[in-house]
């Protein structure tokens, strides 16, 4: 005997009509009557509304009936997944409100250090600049705007550019210092090339895609203005952390 013959039966001993056991069970008389010919089966809460209505164990309710036992398990194994899906997606949701959070955070605290140390905004260059003219250096950083965004997170940390004359320097997260080497800079430069320095100006490493005579004259011209360069990067430090820190 199937679980809607059982539900049939139980019924009728109880002398309820369909309507009557819909009411009592709050589901419509057709759900009943889908129940009793074997249409679909009651979910797993009303199943035990009826065990308990009719005073009947879940294990007599069931017994017999192979296809509701598969189908129930079947829809307890996807409610399980569907709580561990659930699950990932909350904390995902929870890694994302975090991180957003510490970028607002840092986007304040960024415009703040730049508004006290007299950086201005200068956004006919590009949305989120900011300029600072000192010294005969012109300084330039970027403030990513926080909120849904591909950009990854360690390009939220602000780089400093600066340039002087015909040299362009970069200074990006950890310190890390960059040489601009450029013909647009220098009509004289012979290659261009961004290279990686240490604090003494020294070239870090040469680019494997590099010719001999392009590694020399960079390196040339970095012995050049060694002096200029280490200067004017360890200014262009100092204004990145005035930022940051």
């Amino acid at each position: 005997m199937n679980i809607g013959d059982k539900i049939k039966e139980q019924r009728l001993k109880k002398e309820l009509t369909q309507e009557q056991l819909s009411d009592l069970l709050n589901v419509s008389r057709s759900t009943v009557s889908s129940w009793e010919v074997g249409r679909n089966y009651p979910d797993l809460e009303t199943i035990v509304a009826i065990s308990d209505l009719f005073g009947i164990s879940l294990d007599n309710l069931l017994r017999e009936d192979t296809e509701m036992t598969k189908d129930l398990s079947k829809k307890m194994r996807w409610n399980k997944y569907y709580k561990r899906i659930l699950l990932v997606i909350g904390i995902l949701a929870l890694i994302y409100v975090g991180f957003n959070t510490k970028l607002r955070m840092d986007e304040k605290h960024y415009l703040k250090n730049l508004a006290v140390h007299s950086w201005e905004q200068d956004d006919y260059r590009y949305s989120g600049s900011y300029a600072l003219e000192e010294d005969g250096v012109l300084y330039t950083t970027y403030i990513i705007e926080t909120g849904f965004n591909p950009i990854p997170l360690k390009e939220h940390n602000p780089w400093v550019i600066a340039r002087k004359d015909k040299l362009v320097v970069e200074v990006k997260e950890n310190d890390k210092r960059y040489v601009v080497i450029s013909k647009a800079n220098d009509p004289k430069v012979k290659y261009d090339a961004t290279v990686e320095v240490a604090e003494t100006g020294n070239l870090i490493k040469s680019d494997p895609s590099w010719s001999d005579a392009k590694e020399q004259s960079l390196k040339a011209y970095l012995k050049k203005y060694q002096k200029e360069y280490v200067e004017l990067l360890k200014e262009t430090v100092n204004k990145r952390k005035e930022i940051v820190d």
